[in-house]
């Protein structure tokens, strides 16, 4: 510790700025907070110090805010209830002992509901928050679904990157087998130009969508061929030349569109602008940054303040981008409309961050964190841990603002799916934040408001009759698990993970109800590729483990082998099982072994850029793949007492 300002003075500030000093790593060791790393945490999020000797003036004015503070500004009224107070559902402002505060009024669990059958009845407005609950839950159905990345389909109609009628023939073809889930990774917005960073993970928001995936052909303005080359067909999908197609097209189809409106067109996309508050806005934005071909840190002082005027951007470019939201959200409409008419569940991906450059960091810069980024901290392959490149959220901004941001984008995928992950729920308890300049092992946990972010999520959920899934993998808080079951929002059980948790003596634990299980999931090996330990000998070459290490794990891997014999028979645990929801990742059903990522491996591997080796046609005429699912289906289809 430097001079100017006690170890425990500081302590004592970040735990008030709700910064953990220290935590258990992965062996239960306790690890303290790095003095530097704390000081810089707090410097970012706005504590005012920029040294430590700075330390006792910013404890002393902390408590003298708090002190202030009679009453917390957002409050959660469970079940409805608050004190003596009783609230219908929804979001109120109130005042208690002189002060304004926000309250949440919500059902304790989330939406819990299988898919209907085909013909049965919407759930009422009662059934639908939570009243009576005998009604909303009933008896569970065993379903299953499959799991498939959009970018990565093809077929003879679209032979360069899946869009979205590609997915929905996928789902056509599911239907026909039985399968009720169709699941994808994150469809949100991307930089595939300048910037670029087709990751589903880094997205360019939450807020507004990805229109590489529309399907040309099914938009109305679209009559008749448009010159101009296809992109070739290449063996990784290449984002950059599909997308110069696609906006060829698009521009064109954007000029037609404003040049000569049909009056029925012209209501509908009125009503979209009229509905989404911030499309133009983020057209705008959009439109600035393909002019200056850079993301917006680097952008001039003022438009990187938050401040575009009209001769910031194209308005041709401006109406590109209306448009093009105004078509992507009308076929994902499309498709969950028809998932829903025939009780099929779409199932969307929330990722936990966003790209650096992003229009929500540009846009809502007060609830983001500058000078830190999110990541894990180390672990047996990680050893240095984790840096994730994303700016964090900032939970005491989150707050103050009632959560506008929150609640929008969880609308935003709410209106559309009927299922959706939380990717890393442990964020919503806590996140380990890195600050620039140091690496991975010095990074410190800092807390979120678990209980108001679960409200929202049980909130919303019931609005939008959409159910909750928490990415629980891995190492979690104590009390993660508990707040699932707490609130029934599904958890998840992968295979592999819980092979992998005690790999000398591999066993398979009893899969919970309340569950969505597969086999692995995007960020690991096809379930062949894990049997033959092929990631194995993969992160030996990219230096993540030593031979020792290789070799002992390989020996492990053969263990596993023996255990699990075949890919039928893990699939078969899976269908057997309590789990209300089976996913199955579609590449495993003819043996896959290449990842779709490998994380930390951003320059080193091809990630989220691999086509499938079958076209959709060729799936369809799978025998063998056909065979397997219709056994899943038997299995699931049996009645299950609870």
């Amino acid at each position: 510790m430097k001079s100017g300002g006690s170890g425990r003075e500081l302590l004592e500030l970040a735990r008030l700025y709700r910064i953990q000093t220290s935590y258990l790593d992965m062996t239960k060791q306790p690890r303290k907070a790095d003095p530097e790393a704390l000081l810089l945490v707090l410097r970012a999020i706005g504590a005012g110090v920029e040294n430590f000797q700075n330390v006792p003036e910013a404890l002393a004015r902390r408590k003298n805010e708090l002190s202030k503070r009679r009453v917390e500004p957002v409050m959660v009224a469970w079940d409805g209830k608050l004190g003596s107070r009783k609230f219908e559902f929804g979001y109120h402002q109130i005042e208690i002992k002189g002060q304004e505060t926000f309250v949440i009024s919500t059902p304790t669990k989330a939406y819990y509901s299988p898919p209907r059958r085909g013909g049965e009845a919407a759930p009422s407005e009662a059934e639908a928050f939570g009243l009576p609950s005998s009604a909303r839950r009933g008896m569970p159905r065993k379903q299953w679904g499959i799991f498939a990345p959009i970018y990565s389909l093809h077929s003879k109609r679209n032979p360069s990157a899946g869009d979205l009628t590609d997915f929905q023939h996928l789902m056509d073809w599911m239907h026909e087998l039985g399968g009720t889930v169709a699941a994808t990774l994150p469809l949100l917005g991307a930089f595939l130009d300048e910037p670029f960073d087709p990751s589903p993970y880094s997205p360019a928001t939450r807020l507004f969508w990805n229109e590489f995936y529309i399907d040309l052909e099914r938009v109305p303005e679209f009559a008749g061929s448009i010159p101009g080359e296809r992109p070739p067909k290449t063996k990784l999908v290449d984002y950059r030349a599909v997308m110069t197609y696609k906006r060829r097209i698009l521009e064109e189809l954007t000029r037609r569109f404003f040049s000569e409106p049909a009056p029925r067109r012209l209501r509908a996309f009125r009503k979209f602008i009229a509905e989404n508050k911030q499309i133009e806005n983020y057209a705008e934005f959009r439109a600035a940054t393909d002019r200056q071909r850079k993301g917006w840190t680097a952008w001039p002082a003022v438009q990187r303040e938050g401040r575009l005027g009209r001769s910031d951007y194209d308005e041709k470019a401006k109406k590109y981008h209306l448009y093009a939201q105004w078509i992507i959200q009308e076929q994902l409409a499309m498709l969950a409309d028809k998932a829903r008419t025939r009780a099929q569940v779409l199932y969307l991906d929330l990722p936990l961050g966003l790209h650096r450059d992003s229009y929500d960091v540009w846009r809502y810069r007060k609830f983001f964190v500058p000078g830190v980024t999110g990541g894990a901290p180390p672990d047996p392959v990680f050893t240095r841990g984790q840096n994730w490149g994303f700016p964090p959220m900032n939970p005491e901004a989150m707050r103050l603002n009632r959560y506008e941001y929150v609640i929008a984008f969880l609308r935003n995928h709410l209106r559309f799916a009927r299922l959706i992950r939380i990717d890393h729920v442990m964020g919503l308890h806590r996140l380990y934040w890195i600050p620039e300049g140091l690496s991975g092992d010095k990074g410190v946990y800092v807390e979120y408001p678990a209980d108001e972010l679960y409200a929202i999520l049980c909130l919303e959920s019931h609005r939008y009759q959409a159910g909750i899934v928490g990415e629980n993998l891995g190492t979690v808080a104590a009390g993660v698990n508990q707040a699932l079951v707490k609130h029934d929002i599904r958890r998840m059980y992968v295979t592999q993970y819980e092979f992998m948790g005690n790999p000398g003596k591999p066993e398979l634990k009893p899969i919970p109800a309340r569950s969505v299980a597969s086999l692995n999931t995007h960020d690991m090996p096809p379930f062949q590729a894990f049997l033959k330990g092929f990631d194995i000998d993969d992160r030996l070459d990219l230096g993540f483990l030593d031979q020792k290490t290789a070799s002992k794990e390989l020996k492990q891997r053969a263990v596993m082998r023996r255990n699990l014999r075949s890919f039928l028979d893990a699939i078969r645990f899976l269908a057997k099982s309590m789990a209300d929801i089976v996913l199955i990742n579609i590449e495993d059903l003819w043996q896959e072994t290449l990842p779709q990522n490998v994380p930390a491996t951003d320059q080193e591997r091809p990630n989220w850029r691999r086509r499938m080796r079958p076209s959709i046609e060729q799936i369809r005429k799978m025998s063998r793949v056909a065979g397997v699912l219709a056994d899943v289906f038997a299995h699931r289809s049996r009645s299950l007492s609870v």
